[in-house]
């Protein structure tokens, strides 16, 4: 008899999931504090990795062996994907490094769970029903993805459509079906090469059908991708555009994690550069998540007397600020209060144009869930934390109209880069109002606060995602990020400008691609950086003001959802075939 999990499959299982996370954005501290491969040229892994997991599925023999593959190649996975959580935990929250572990594993496994769902599902359809990989593997993989983003809060990083992120023929495809659809392309392929693999180890004949179900569909993508492409560059070139300062502050998360011993020093790295970009004609300036070191009553009308705030002229300033509230509890002890990690947009004069609150906080980060009540929150806050509620476009009157350009432009850190944008189903903005949809920091991971704001009012032409990357340290962290942004960009057809506290500071243009001029991370990590002196810095971009909407933004996750039936149903099926032979 043999055993449930022989070593070799093991093995095989293991490789598959190491191998896929080559195909994510990489950055290891001890080889270099830089991305390995920005050109991501380790994305094709993907297109093969799954083939070592597939083949080990082919020997297991119970449905128990295929989940226990299936969970070890996602253990493989998630491990290499985001060892760097552990590091957040120990230097933005000051956990001990024993418990940031632990907790590491455990998210670490839920994740991993997901793949093992995935592969049990998948071998007992094939089993029961004799379906081939490439039929049913896709749809069934979307739906645990889909399931990851919205289970327990939802954390769906790593999903596959991101390791395409930087393959923009391919990443044009999340503007109809979303990050979901690049996920299934990969899946199809992963098939496909599998079994044309198993033909030759069984000698058994070509798979031709499977073999052109895949070609065709890569090609359908990319007879869609490069026109795409195409197209937006071309409305991009003809949008009116928004002259956007983007300031870094390059302070590590020490210093941060003591903000109010440390707020001249935070506000010296910001004011004067903001300075800067207005003198530069900057129409809007940006700065990152949880920037402003006090916290401020949540309808704060002015910053006009608020402490350390810049006088300006003309621009516009959008300030990440926490707000605080005392609790109207009659119950509540003193002290306590209610808090959201927001940011304002102000009037040149310092006077509040309007508030969002971020929509989806971070559990154990920002709150604690509360069907787990005697959990202590990760990091320390003021009081207790509240997501937004509804979703809030901030706008301000348009400026005056810039030259539209005629040729692809560059840039660098503090020159002008113009963004081309995706195609959407309309390019007509409103000259007398910019509008503007913010996503705090993990706002940006879910789409479906991106579609969201596509359907409020006014419509938004530009997205922003302030965000505080210092957390993650020197590590894959902040590009892995960076890379999810690219693809809500695309799903949007909108560019996203993105002020990130250490890095990456950057605007994705609605093509999926980061305009010349990025601010890298650092300094993060006293201990490894080069320069833990380093300046803040400053990105000046020209940002394009697009409305309208793409397929994916007009119809949702229309595909996930479909997927997903068919997944259950097909899982169903199975499971009722068993029980009639074992009833026969």
């Amino acid at each position: 008899m043999k055993r449930r999990l022989d070593g070799r499959a093991l093995v095989l299982a293991i490789a598959s999931g190491l191998a896929m996370a080559l195909a994510l954005p990489l950055a290891i501290p001890w080889i270099s504090l830089r991305e390995l491969d920005p050109a991501g040229h380790l994305e094709w892994i993907a297109w093969v990795a799954l083939v070592p997991a597939l083949l080990a599925l082919d020997r297991a023999r119970s449905l128990r062996a295929a989940l226990g593959l299936g969970l070890v190649a996602g253990l493989a996975y998630f491990y290499a994907a985001i060892w760097w959580v552990n590091h957040a935990m120990t230097s933005f929250g000051g956990v001990p490094f024993a418990g940031a572990l632990a907790a590491l594993s455990l998210l670490v496994l839920y994740m991993a769970v997901h793949w093992a769902l995935a592969l049990g599902a998948a071998w007992l359809v094939r089993d029961r029903l004799g379906w081939p990989l490439a039929l049913h593997l896709p749809p069934i993989w979307v739906a645990t993805e889909w399931l990851r983003n919205v289970l327990f809060s939802g954390f769906p990083w790593a999903n596959l459509g991101y390791t395409q992120a930087r393959h923009l023929p391919v990443a044009q495809l999340a503007a109809v079906l979303g990050v979901y659809g690049i996920a299934a392309l990969v899946v199809l392929v992963n098939a496909a090469v599998h079994a044309v693999v198993r033909a030759r180890l069984d000698r058994a004949p070509f798979p031709r059908r499977t073999v052109a179900a895949a070609a065709l569909a890569v090609a359908a993508t990319l007879a869609y991708g490069y026109p795409h492409l195409a197209a937006t560059r071309a409305r991009m070139a003809a949008a009116p555009r928004l002259r956007v300062g983007l300031v870094q502050g390059n302070i590590d998360q020490s210093v941060k994690n003591h903000r109010l011993e440390n707020a001249d020093f935070i506000l010296g790295r910001f004011v004067p550069l903001t300075l800067e970009a207005e003198r530069r004609g900057a129409d809007l300036v940006a700065w990152p998540e949880a920037t402003y070191p006090w916290s401020v009553p949540p309808r704060l009308r002015s910053f006009a007397d608020a402490p350390g705030m810049p006088r300006l002229q003309r621009a516009h300033l959008l300030v990440g600020a926490s707000t605080w509230q005392a609790s109207r509890d009659a119950k509540a002890r003193r002290g306590d209060g209610i808090a959201s990690n927001s940011v304002f947009l102000l009037s040149p004069a310092l006077d509040v144009l309007g508030r969002y609150a971020k929509h989806h906080l971070v559990p154990f980060g920002e709150y604690v869930p509360d069907w787990l009540p005697l959990v202590r929150e990760v990091v320390p806050v003021i009081g207790k934390q509240v997501p937004g509620g509804e979703l809030a476009v901030l706008s301000f009157p348009a400026p005056a109209a810039t030259p539209t350009p005629t040729a692809t432009p560059t840039a660098t850190a503090t020159a002008t880069p113009t963004a081309t944008a995706a195609a959407t189903t309309t390019t007509t903005s409103d000259p007398d109002l910019v509008s503007l949809a913010p996503l705090i920091c993990f706002d940006a991971i879910f789409p479906e606060i991106t579609r969201a704001f596509a359907r409020e009012a006014p419509e938004p032409e530009i997205l922003l995602n302030p965000t505080n990357d210092a957390w993650y340290g020197y590590s894959s962290g902040p590009y892995q990020f960076l890379a999810i942004v690219r693809l809500r960009a695309i799903e949007s057809g909108k560019a996203v400008a993105r002020p990130a506290f250490s890095g990456v500071t950057a605007v994705i243009l609605p093509t999926g691609e980061v305009a010349p001029g990025a601010l890298p991370v650092g300094p993060v990590d006293p201990d490894l950086a080069p320069d833990p002196d380093e300046p803040p810095r400053l990105l000046l971009a020209e940002v394009p003001r697009l409305r309208g909407q793409t397929l994916y933004t007009r119809f949702g996750d229309l595909f996930a959802a479909g997927a997903s039936a068919f997944a259950i149903a097909a899982t169903g099926a199975a499971l009722l075939r068993r029980r009639r032979l074992q009833g026969n």
